[in-house]
């Protein structure tokens, strides 16, 4: 895995490099004509790196650390800092994250994680807490009423549970909708891909966009209790059913844009799973037929993988900070946004090889154990300037895994917590203010 890794960050500096060095290329995340041109206390590839690095401390701190890591006796304003991303297109992170993915997928590709030859990849969105400024208020909007306002982004991702990996992150506007989203991205997907989804985004559009692909993709979705075909599925007693959905005039006008032309005798084939839980039903839709060897007894663990995505989308906010943006501008939120999911993505590709050697050490342990990932990202984030500048990136890798093996924590399995439901303006965890960040 070591010459795997050292591979990937191989590539990943030579895409800033390439960057770098063509006018033509460069012009493309330009925002500004002729950017990154002259010589600068901070170029775009130093630029990139800082923003990569999450800054979450006060900027002033952040910036004199980053020098210090250089070795740099210079350094810059953060005035300069501002004034520099905003010629920066948040693209090039989320270009240097597909990068990231490919090479994983590229590289690794006799240790990635299958069920029956597919990568399962959940698709769920999360709202984005922001700070309550004019600007960001104005380009992603949020919620108010007579007592309280607050100012939030809609994301939207697909997540390879099994290889813990983010594709095609996506942040909007609060009133964009997860479920526009989630269509825009299934031009996206790939014939390997299993697609699990929850109950918002089960509807006749979603499944035929799915099935109409040029290769149809296959997906599993829970069902929605208040559709009529589900909950005659439930009374009915089965456990495995196949039925024909009926479009909605919603379904016809939204493919329609879509550029399907479909009418009320467009009947789309379905296989419906029931699934018994502790205290309730659930009830899934999927194109996994039985006949193909898909039992209807595996759906139960199948969709509760879903549950990855949920667990990585708690690890950006809670570990990665995700809602600590370092900036006040939406270009800037946009940047530490792709730059999270670039970081989790290699945080996640580089402690395999330490999991895999704890795995091999802890074999006649009670419980089995992981990688610390909280510890793990705080050493990663020490090291990743080092990682990209290092003239032997080898020695930063060595490092690092020495580091992640080190105090694994205990998995118990079976554990439960009763999920709480927040309002919405109470989700995020951590609040930034516009005038405090801790400079520690």
């Amino acid at each position: 895995m070591l010459e795997a890794n050292l591979k990937i960050i191989e590539e990943l500096r030579l895409f800033v490099s390439l960057v770098k060095e063509e006018p033509e290329v460069l012009s493309v995340f330009s925002i500004v004509r002729n950017a990154f041109i002259r010589t600068r206390k901070l170029p775009f590839e130093k630029l990139v790196l800082l923003i990569a690095k999450l800054c979450k401390k006060t900027l002033s701190a952040e910036i004199d650390d980053f020098f210090e890591e250089l070795s740099d006796s210079s350094s810059c304003s953060v005035s300069a800092f501002a004034q520099g991303r905003m010629k920066l297109h948040p693209a090039f992170f989320l270009l240097w994250n597909q990068l990231l993915t490919r090479c994983f997928y590229y590289y690794h590709k006799d240790q990635v994680k299958r069920w029956k030859g597919y990568r399962i990849v959940a698709g769920d969105g999360s709202n984005i807490s922001l700070v309550n400024t004019p600007e960001l208020h104005r380009y992603f909007g949020g919620q108010a009423n007579q007592l309280v306002s607050f100012v939030q982004a809609k994301a939207f991702y697909c997540y390879d549970v099994l290889n813990e990996i983010i594709l095609f992150p996506q942040i909007r506007p609060y009133r964009f909708g997860e479920l526009m989203m989630a269509y825009n991205n299934i031009c996206n997907l790939e014939d390997d891909m299993l697609m699990i989804y929850d109950r918002l985004y089960c509807n006749y559009k979603m499944i035929a966009l799915h099935l109409w692909q040029e290769k149809e993709i296959k997906f599993v979705i829970r069902g929605n209790e208040s559709q009529l075909f589900v909950q005659e599925f439930i009374a009915g007693g089965q456990t495995n059913k196949i039925v024909y959905m009926k479009p909605t005039r919603y379904a016809i006008k939204g493919l329609m844009e879509h550029g399907y032309k479909i009418d009320n005798n467009t009947l789309l084939k379905v296989r419906l799973v029931k699934v018994s839980l502790e205290n309730s039903v659930e009830v899934l839709i999927t194109n996994l037929w039985e006949e193909e060897g898909y039992a209807t007894s595996e759906f139960k663990d199948l969709y509760f993988k879903r549950w990855g995505i949920e667990t990585n989308i708690g690890h950006q906010k809670n570990i990665l900070r995700l809602e600590s943006f370092s900036g006040l501008t939406a270009r800037s939120v946009e940047q530490d946004f792709f730059a999270t999911a670039f970081i989790a993505n290699l945080h996640a590709i580089l402690i395999k090889e330490s999991q895999a050697i704890v795995d091999e050490a802890y074999t006649k342990r009670k419980y089995p154990v992981k990688i610390n990932k909280n510890k793990s990202f705080g050493k990663l984030r020490k090291y990743i300037v080092a990682l990209f500048i290092d003239l032997n990136p080898k020695n930063i890798l060595l490092l690092l895994n020495a580091y992640f093996i080190r105090d694994p924590i205990i998995i118990r399995k079976g554990r439960y917590f009763k999920r709480r439901v927040k309002n919405k303006q109470f989700k995020s965890k951590h609040k930034t203010y516009m005038n405090y960040k801790p400079a520690f």
